[in-house]
């Protein structure tokens, strides 16, 4: 078969992925993107249709173990309480995201600085700046100015949609307790590009109309092929070949007709936090015997999660928390930075959720019991519904090196190369942050007026922040990539996922991987006369 090559190979069509691949063909470099899944169908779903509930718990669930579409590979979680949540398919995991965009603060690059915890990052939150100025200009933020808690930062070109009546509700009990609380972030699509007016209920979900041009497939990758970038699906990625001078030469390409081999001059890896590792680690060589770019035995290693719990509040009236028009929550980060007097690091954001959806109520979720079958099944719907509010618990989970991502022994995917193995233990700090806060929730949710309270001490289906298995850093001895993603013993590798994160903050973290793998992008452009490497800037000399 014909070998195809470029500039440029970029591994992965995910939110990095494809912001990457468009700033790259952007900035004239030929480039190719491989993406393991295909597009996406959205009609498949059935958004608004019956059963959507059904099918979405299964065929389209955001565990792959679950879902086990034909373009996902197995992922043993034996090992973790917490279960992998990953998109493998053009858009990668923003086709099943809530569309969060929050930027991280700037003390989350300097935690060992501030607290003695974790270690700083080798970039500032400066470094990043103009970069998620670009990436919210891309992606179409929808967002309220002035947020007392974060940065000043460009005005964004989209209105938020309301928080609703329900929001409001939380809002008034934050004020009584003096604490902090804001509308969250949210992408609604490229700028320019035509929005439809939301009109579900809930969270954000797949399908909806009104965030179906907020994924990465739609944000950046349709942009970058427009801009000369090629786009290879059904590209499942087994190895890196590299040659003497340690360079990356090719990836090896399983495909459903053959194996083929993409060649480049250089390669970005951003293949989210599992499969980078993975990848890394199939690719061991008689140099890299440990894995490629593992000198330092770190890949894999650091696997940060962002524990999730979440506290559910019955109240006696119906709140209007699944009224038409309203998708936006708010957040509360009044405890996001260490406490001391909390007695652990750290700390959490508490963010607001209407409520479970019609069929996960009936079966009992944030009430405690299964609604009754029968004839009296509809009056109990009734009685129930829009009638929950919750607070969502997202803690900053430090990195520890014996959470990580190995290979199976025993598991493989369809083509035969090991499965990813997850290995993670919630640490007793990470306890406390989440004991803490739950109490913090329920006392918001008492000020608003439930009556009751319902705890998940720790939410199960909730591993979609994958961060910190290959960490950036400046010595070779303690990272994997440098602060610009290169790999350290790989001249021309970078990678530009989450993984390369240091620490996690207690933010979702897409926005804060786009802006830099935009950043990679743009130092690829300066550093490069897009023909070989310049002497000193990516020789491919030992």
């Amino acid at each position: 078969m014909t070998e195809p090559r470029a500039d440029v190979i970029v591994i992965g069509a995910g939110p990095a992925g494809s912001a990457a691949t468009w700033r790259l063909a952007k900035a004239g470099f030929s480039v190719i993107c491989l993406e393991r899944g295909h597009w996406f169908d959205y009609s498949t779903l059935g958004h608004g249709t019956p059963f959507y509930e059904r099918r979405r718990a299964k065929q389209f669930n955001d565990n792959p173990n679950i879902r086990r579409n034909a373009d996902d590979y197995p992922i043993d979680d034996t090992d973790s309480p917490i279960k992998p949540m990953i998109g493998n398919a053009v858009g990668g995991g923003s086709i099943y995201w809530a569309a969060h965009i929050p930027r991280y603060r700037p003390e989350d690059f300097r935690v060992r600085s501030l607290d003695g915890v974790g270690d700083d990052w080798p970039i500032a939150y400066d470094d990043l700046a103009p970069y998620y100025d670009i990436n919210e200009a891309e992606t179409g933020l929808a967002a309220f100015p002035g947020d007392p808690s974060g940065p000043l930062r460009q005005q964004p070109v989209v209105a938020a949609p309301t928080i609703g009546p329900a929001g409001r509700r939380l809002g008034r009990a934050f004020d009584s307790s003096g604490w902090h609380w804001w509308p969250v972030d949210l992408t609604v699509g490229s700028a320019g590009a035509a929005r439809a007016t939301c009109t579900h209920p809930g969270p954000c979900e797949p399908g909806c109309p009104s965030r179906v041009q907020a994924g990465a497939d739609a944000t950046y990758m349709r942009k970058a092929i427009a801009a000369g970038a090629r786009l290879m699906t059904g590209a499942r990625v087994i190895g890196l070949e590299h040659d003497a001078d340690q360079c990356v030469t090719a990836a090896i390409v399983a495909t459903d007709t053959g194996i083929l081999r993409v060649r480049g001059d250089r390669f970005v890896l951003a293949a989210n936090g599992i499969g980078t590792p993975r990848l890394l680690l199939m690719s061991a060589s008689a140099r890299f015997p440990n894995g490629l770019a593992n000198g330092s035995g770190l890949v894999g290693r650091n696997l940060m999660l962002h524990p999730h719990a979440r506290v559910d509040g019955w109240f006696d009236e119906r709140l209007g928390a699944w009224a038409p028009g309203q998708k936006a929550g708010i957040v509360s980060l009044e405890f996001y930075a260490t406490r001391c007097e909390n007695g652990f690091p750290r700390g959490f954001k508490m963010q607001s959720n209407p409520g479970p959806a019609p069929a996960d109520l009936a079966r009992g979720a944030a009430i405690g019991s299964r609604l009754p079958w029968g004839s009296d099944h509809h009056a109990s719907f009734e009685r129930a519904f829009d009638h929950t509010l919750g607070l969502t618990i997202c803690i900053e989970d430090l990195p520890e090196p014996a959470n990580r991502i190995t290979l199976a022994d025993d598991l493989v995917d369809r083509d035969g190369a090991p499965a990813p193995k997850m290995t993670y233990l919630l640490s007793d700090a990470s306890r406390r942050n989440l004991d803490f806060a739950m109490d913090r929730a329920e006392e918001i949710l008492r000020k608003a007026g439930a009556k009751r309270i319902a705890r998940d001490p720790l939410k199960q289906q909730a591993g979609f922040h994958l961060m910190g298995t290959t960490r950036m850093g400046t010595a070779p001895e303690t990272s994997v990539v440098d602060p610009y993603g290169r790999c350290h013993g790989v001249p021309n590798l970078f990678i530009v996922d989450s993984s390369v994160f240091v620490t996690g903050g207690a933010m979702n973290p897409t926005s804060t991987a786009q802006a830099f793998a935009l950043r990679t992008a743009d130092h690829l452009a300066a550093t490069s006369n897009r023909s070989p490497p310049a002497p000193g800037d990516f020789s491919c000399a030992p």
